[in-house]
C-alpha cells in the first residue's frame, strides 16, 4: 500500500483549543457518551485535535534513552486525512499517522500508535537492529526461543502475548514483535531475561550484550514457527 502524500495542515490556535475540548471530553464523560460524540463527529470529519509531527514524537518518546530520541528525531512524521491508521513506509523511510487517532481513539492512544511506529523508524535505521532485520531477525528469533521456558516466570509478558499479541493472527509477526515490545514494555525487567537484554538498549540504554554482533545463520521468515516459539512452552 502506498504511503499518502498529502499532509494535514492544521492552524496553531483552533487546533490548541481543539485539545482542550478533546481532553476536558475524555475526562468527563461516560464511555458510552464518549463513543456518541465520536461518531457525531466523524459524520463531520472533525479532528479536535492533531498532534504535530515533531512534537508527537518528542511526547511518543519520552523517558527513552537520548540515543533512541536523538534518532527517532530525524524522523519525517506527518499527519494525514483519515479516522485511523497509519504506518511507516521504508521506501520513504518515513511515518504517516491519520490524524483521527486522537479524536477517535484517545490522547493515550496516540502516543502509543506514534511510539510503534517509531520503533519501526528505529528498526530501519539503528544499524545493529538493521543487521539483524537484515539476518531475518537471526538473533531476536533465538532470544525468543531461548526465552520460551521462562514465559511463565514473568505474567504480564506471559498474558500479552497470549491474550494480545498471538490473537492478531498474521499480524503477529516478527516485525510488529520487534515495535511492540519497547513500546508496551517501559519495564525491561518485566520480560524474559534474553528478550530484555536484546531490547534494553532501546527501553533504558543498556549496553548491548556482548554477543549481540555476533553472526547468525538467517532466520528465515516462518510465521507459524516464530508463533510457536513465543507460546509458554
Amino acid at each position: 500500500m502506498p504511503a499518502p502524500h498529502v499532509e494535514l495542515s492544521r492552524a496553531a490556535v483552533p487546533n490548541e483549543m481543539g485539545h482542550v475540548v478533546l481532553a476536558f471530553a475524555e475526562r468527563v464523560l461516560a464511555p458510552r457518551d464518549l463513543a456518541g460524540l465520536r461518531e457525531r463527529l466523524w459524520l463531520g470529519r472533525t479532528y479536535l485535535y492533531v498532534t504535530p509531527g515533531p512534537r508527537l514524537i518528542e511526547r511518543a518518546l519520552e523517558g527513552f534513552p537520548p540515543e533512541v530520541r536523538a534518532l527517532c528525531a530525524r524522523c519525517p512524521f506527518h499527519r494525514y486525512d483519515a479516522r485511523g491508521g497509519g504506518g511507516f513506509w521504508p521506501d520513504g523511510n518515513e511515518i504517516w499517522l491519520a490524524a483521527g487517532v486522537e479524536t477517535y481513539e484517545g490522547l493515550r492512544q496516540v502516543r502509543l500508535s506514534a511510539c510503534h511506529e517509531l520503533f519501526h523508524f528505529v528498526c530501519w535505521n539503528h544499524p545493529r537492529y538493521r543487521a539483524d532485520e537484515g539476518r531475518g531477525f537471526a538473533r531476536l528469533r533465538s532470544v525468543v526461543a531461548e526465552s520460551r521456558a521462562l514465559v511463565d516466570a514473568f505474567p504480564r509478558y506471559r498474558d500479552w502475548v497470549t491474550g494480545s499479541f498471538l490473537r492478531q493472527g498474521d499480524h503477529a509477526n516478527v516485525v510488529e514483535y520487534f515495535a511492540d515490545i519497547p513500546t508496551n514494555f517501559r519495564d525491561a525487567h518485566q520480560l524474559p531475561p534474553p528478550i530484555a537484554a536484546h531490547f534494553a538498549p532501546l527501553i533504558d540504554g543498556s549496553p548491548f550484550p556482548s554477543e549481540f554482533d555476533t553472526a547468525l545463520a538467517d532466520g528465515g521468515n516462518d510465521l507459524a514457527a516464530f508463533q510457536r516459539s513465543l507460546a509458554p512452552a
